[in-house]
């Protein structure tokens, strides 16, 4: 009995150490699944957050390749006008009557009229020369008269505008001034009304040599010596020649017209007093020099890396410097506009070029805007002016504009 009693208590306690073993090894098992769920959801979530991340990269990428393609052009806002007629530009001259600007290559004349560079479509008149080559133009505002100097004729020949078959065309007068240099020549200008025309030659040939225009005889001639003329602009009120050399000054050439009547041909005729004033001291060899918008000032851009503003007391001989610029590098062209001059106070602004980058100053030296690379080669023009958009009379609601020429072939026109 007793066997059989203890024997039941053994199988009990089998029992139970059997079922709570196996219950012992299943809970680990149990848990150990649960973790490796947890894992594979954490896993499939990290996996997303990376996918997401490779989707915003590569959306980034491809934004930024975009950017790289097309850059935003920071010119832009300032660039409203671009006139393209040839593929190397020889010169460009800017003349406030008519709003004229004349340009040319080695083979052909252009001659561009803007009422208003806002709303005005251009219309370029050309004109193409097929057996010289070009060496500079210049014209005479007050009759659209354009003058062509040649290099292997040494002549000039004479251009106007005329209607041709009902269109305006740019044609070739019946007329020429040979000039009988040794060499080529170098520069010609004219006065506004087109009766005197100036030349001066290259190398050796030193001699400035003026014409009238309606006889095609020279009126005068004289030689700056050894010294090769330079560059050569009419002064204010057409008074005056303005004539540089390799020297450190600005020489001034002036003259007086009168009509004097001829008893043989029974007409009046020009006579021209010529008289050689005192130089302009600029104390540095001068690069290029221009007259204001308002011909009360003219800018001289020289060798010693400054701009020197000079005011014109109304003998342009006299002139006293103003103020000054110093740079950083030479600028081979330069420009200057008045906005007005009171009690000893001038307001306005300094357009100077460094290679083919164009910084505008105002006239106390602080930089007013910089338009790095305006143009694909040599800048070789400047003109500021001011011009309103809707055509009315307000002076005090009119951008200041920037012209610019350069051997890319292209005049543009910023809004500054």
């Amino acid at each position: 009995m007793f066997t059989i009693i203890f024997g039941g208590i053994l199988f009990i306690f089998a029992l139970y150490y059997l079922f709570s073993s196996k219950s012992y090894e299943e809970k680990p098992k149990e848990k150990y699944k649960k973790s490796k769920k947890e894992v594979i959801k954490n896993t499939k979530k990290e996996e997303k957050v990376k996918e997401k991340e490779k989707e915003k990269e590569k959306k980034e990428t491809e934004k930024i390749k975009i950017e790289k393609k097309e850059p935003e052009n920071d010119l832009s806002k300032y660039l409203f006008k671009t006139i393209k007629e040839c593929n190397s530009m020889l010169k460009c001259y800017f003349y406030k009557h008519g709003h004229l600007i004349l340009f040319c290559d080695e083979k052909k004349i252009s001659l561009l009229p803007i009422k208003n560079f806002f709303t005005d479509t251009p219309k370029t008149y050309n004109k193409t020369i097929e057996k010289d080559v070009i060496v500079d133009v210049c014209l005479s505002p007050e009759k659209k008269l354009v003058f062509c100097a040649n290099k292997n004729s040494k002549s000039i020949l004479y251009y106007t505008l005329e209607k041709v078959e009902g269109k305006i065309k740019l044609v070739k007068l019946d007329k020429n001034i040979v000039t009988n240099r040794p060499y080529e020549i170098k520069s010609i200008v004219s006065n506004s009304s087109g009766t005197l025309l100036s030349s001066i030659g290259t190398n050796d040939d030193t001699e400035i040599q003026i014409f009238d225009p309606i006889s095609s005889e020279i009126k005068f001639k004289e030689s700056t010596g050894a010294i090769q003329n330079f560059q050569m602009i009419m002064g204010p009120n057409d008074s005056d020649l303005l004539i540089s050399t390799y020297m450190n000054d600005i020489s001034v050439l002036n003259f007086e017209q009168s009509d004097k009547f001829n008893n043989e041909t029974k007409k009046y005729e020009n006579i021209y007093k010529f008289k050689r004033n005192s130089s302009i001291p600029v104390k540095a060899k001068p690069l290029f020099y221009a007259l204001s918008n308002d011909e009360k000032f003219f800018v001289v851009s020289s060798d010693d890396k400054s701009i020197k503003i000079f005011r014109n007391y109304g003998n342009i001989s006299e002139s006293k410097i103003y103020t000054q610029i110093n740079l950083e590098f030479n600028s081979n062209v330069v420009a200057l506009y008045v906005d007005y001059f009171e009690n000893g106070k001038l307001e306005g602004f300094v357009g100077v070029c460094r290679e083919n980058d164009i910084i505008i100053y105002n006239v106390n030296g602080q930089v007013y805007l910089e338009l790095p690379e305006a143009h694909n080669g040599e800048i070789i023009g400047m003109y500021i002016t001011r011009e309103n958009k809707d055509n009315n009379d307000d002076k005090n609601n009119k951008d200041l504009v920037l012209i610019s020429a350069g051997k890319d072939g292209r005049i543009k026109f910023w809004k500054i």
